[in-house]
This record gives C-alpha cells, sequence and structure tokens, in this order.
C-alpha cells in the first residue's frame, strides 16, 4: 500500500514538471508581452508594466501602416479555405474508396500512404518551378493550391468512411438516393468528428507554415503572419524583440480560441477495414 502510494507521488510530480515544461514557453511569452526591448534582455520571470503592453500592442497593429492585419487575413484565407477545401477532396476521396471497387484501388491506397510519408518541405522545389512557369510565384494561389492536396487527409477520411455500415448506403440506395444525397446526407453526418478532427490539424498546419510562403511569396502584402513576424524590424533593419513577441503572442491566439471551441469533436482516430 505504501509501495502505490509512492508510485502516484512520483507519477504526479513527473506530470507537474512535464506540464511546467510545457506552459513555460506560453508564460514567458505572455510576460514578453508586457516588457520593453530592455526589460526583455534582463532574464526576468516576473511581469512588466502594462504600459509597455499597451504600446507594444500599438506599435504592432500600427507597424508600416498596419500590415499586421493584412498578414492576419491572409493567414486566416490560408488555413480556413486551404483546411476546408482539402478536407472536402479528402472527404470525397474518402467516399469514393469506401463505396467503389476500381482497378488499381489497393496499389492507389499503398501510393496515397507512400505519398503521406514524404515530409512536405520536400516537394517545396517542385512546387515553386511548377508556380513559376505558369506565373504563380507571388501571389495567394500559389500558398493556397498545395494546401487543397491532403494526402494523410484522404487516408484518415477512408479510415472514418469505413466506420460507417454498408447497410446504411443500402438502406439509402433503396430508398432512392444517389452518390450525392448519401454522400451529403448519410454519410458526411457520421463523419463530421473526423471531418473537423482533420480540419483541426490542417488548419494548424497551415497556419504554422513557414517554408512554402517564404520560397513562392515576395510582397509583404501577401505573407502569412508566420512568415510577416519575421520582418518586423526597425527603420535601420534590425529586429524590433518586443514587437515581434507581442505579434507572436497573438499568433497562437487564434489556435486557441479555435481548439477551445472545437475540442469536444477532436477524435483522432486510425481504423482500417
Amino acid at each position: 500500500m505504501r509501495l502505490n502510494k509512492r508510485f502516484y507521488v512520483v507519477i504526479t510530480i513527473v506530470l507537474v514538471l512535464l506540464a511546467a515544461y510545457f506552459i513555460f514557453p506560453f508564460y514567458w511569452l505572455a510576460i514578453g508581452t508586457t516588457k520593453n526591448v530592455s526589460q526583455l534582455f534582463q532574464k526576468s520571470l516576473l511581469p512588466g508594466r502594462p504600459s509597455h503592453l499597451r504600446s507594444n500592442m500599438s506599435g504592432v497593429f500600427s507597424y508600416q501602416n498596419g500590415v499586421f492585419l493584412s498578414w492576419m487575413l491572409n493567414s486566416f484565407l490560408y488555413a480556413t479555405v486551404g483546411a476546408f477545401v482539402g478536407v472536402f477532396i479528402a472527404a470525397l476521396a474518402g467516399y469514393a474508396f469506401r463505396r467503389y471497387d476500381f482497378i488499381g484501388k489497393r496499389l492507389l491506397f499503398v501510393l496515397i500512404i507512400a505519398f503521406a510519408m514524404v515530409p512536405g518541405f520536400a516537394t517545396t522545389l517542385p512546387l515553386f518551378m511548377m508556380f513559376r512557369d505558369l506565373s504563380l510565384i507571388d501571389t495567394r494561389l500559389a500558398v493556397l493550391l498545395p494546401s487543397f492536396v491532403n494526402i494523410f487527409g484522404v487516408y484518415m477520411m477512408v479510415s472514418y468512411w469505413n466506420q460507417i455500415e454498408e447497410e446504411v448506403f443500402d438502406a439509402a440506395s433503396i430508398d432512392g438516393a444517389n452518390d450525392l444525397i448519401a454522400f451529403w446526407k448519410i454519410g458526411l453526418p457520421n463523419v463530421i468528428p473526423g471531418f473537423i478532427t482533420l480540419f483541426l490539424m490542417a488548419f494548424v498546419s497551415i497556419w504554422n507554415n513557414f517554408f512554402l510562403p517564404l520560397v513562392v511569396v515576395n510582397s509583404r502584402a501577401r505573407m502569412p503572419l508566420i512568415l510577416g513576424i519575421t520582418t518586423i524590424t526597425d527603420p535601420q533593419g534590425f529586429p524590433v524583440y518586443n514587437l515581434t513577441l507581442t505579434a507572436s503572442f497573438f499568433t497562437i491566439l487564434p489556435l486557441l480560441i479555435l481548439f477551445v471551441s472545437l475540442q469536444r469533436y477532436f477524435k483522432p482516430q486510425i481504423y482500417m477495414r
């Protein structure tokens, strides 16, 4: 009995230390928004002054005639449209794998699994060359189009569609439902948890995507937040650390709000028949 108590105490201490380890960067970022440049280099873990928070926020939103708002709108455009379209296409592909038998189905699925293992940055150079030939460099489409192809999303959606029994689709067919009705009104409501889970994952991935916009976007007006905040400098070209930290804090707030509002749908699950 005493051994069990010691074991639970040790586990609790380990978990508390791990929680502190993961929470500390967010705490440091939050208190960094309340400091000026000189206070940031003092290595103090105490908050600064509220007046510094107000001046930092004012500096961020007034920087370069309000370009920060343009970066935020760009990020919302890239992440929302890219994630939704990518997940919707993946849901259509998952429905096709679930409902139809066609030549090369197993081979195609193996290729999907293989391509899902390729890191995203490995495709950046081919994408750059292709967009250059199509005159899409420094356009928003150069950031949006790659997000419409979600290979891992297809794999995940196949696993969710496979959980719907064949009898459900058979009953819909007997009632006269075509493929569009079966997908939209019968199947899709049953895979909503998977759809939203994948949407969250895709949204975060696109929101935090740095390398692709760095390569295909040149003008500041089309940059997403994650790239734009790295260009915050003073007139002499030196980084303004307090403004960069404050902008970084505002960068993570939409992700936090999104996860809190949709967390009840977040059910990661991989299942194959």
